[in-house]
């Protein structure tokens, strides 16, 4: 018959189990997703572009410039020039003049503000550059702590879970399955200590009858607050 103080002592080992296998797990995730060098991959490259882009915008208005430029010599030329006399043909060209000079500052503006955006991204692309290069360096270091981890984790879990295979060869199948759904339901505590005459899964006091029936140890006890299987140490 499996007795409560055999499944306290599975229980004791389950919960070892359950550390070494939840410390497995999050160092696999880490090994898989916790680096810090994709992160900053990913900037750089959207960095590069948005740089890229911003380089041509400069080329095209750039050549806007001087473009407009070149027009607005050519109309002082012409209104300087004493080529044209006519008072409205003047008066025309004049408006001509202005409005290409307003363009021509425009463009110079554009030109001044996208430089200062150019330098700020690649002040910041260096910036993240020299990070990535130490990102790199301090992640080859962890994927050799958590490769090395993970292989003792493996082996430790292994050993545990050998230890539970001849540990459940004893138990009563229905009593372990019992004790399965208990976990399950229980947050991993299926099987309490009574001290004092308290649960120590719930902290509720027992009835006489009840800390009575523990004491004896006979049967397999409910807490009837709780629900655990309770044991007397």
């Amino acid at each position: 018959m499996t007795t409560v103080r055999q499944m306290f002592a599975l229980q004791e080992l389950d919960i070892i189990l359950d550390r070494v296998q939840d410390e497995h797990a999050k160092a696999e995730y880490e090994l898989n997703n916790g680096d810090e060098v994709h992160t900053l991959e990913s900037e750089l490259e959207r960095d590069a572009e948005w740089l890229q882009e911003t380089k041509l915008q400069q080329k095209a208005t750039k050549l806007e410039a001087e473009t407009q430029k070149e027009r607005s010599e050519t109309l002082n030329s012409q209104l300087y020039g004493g080529e044209v006399t006519n008072p409205r043909d003047l008066e025309s060209l004049e408006r001509e003049a202005s409005n290409v000079l307003q363009l021509v500052e425009q463009q110079e503006a554009a030109l001044l503000e996208i430089s200062g955006k150019i330098e700020e991204a690649q002040t910041k692309r260096n910036e993240l550059e020299s990070k990535l290069g130490e990102a790199k360096a301090a992640w080859k270091v962890r994927q050799s702590e958590l490769q090395s981890a993970l292989k003792e984790l493996s082996t430790e879990k292994k050993g545990f879970e050998g230890q539970r295979s001849k540990l459940t060869e004893g138990l009563d199948p229905t009593s372990l399955e019992h004790y399965e759904t208990l976990r399950k339901r229980k947050g991993g505590v299926a099987v309490v200590k009574v001290e004092r005459g308290l649960c120590q899964g719930c902290r509720m006091s027992l009835p006489t009858h009840q800390q009575q029936r523990v004491r004896s140890g006979r049967q397999t006890v409910l807490c009837s607050s709780c629900g655990r299987m309770l044991f007397l140490s």
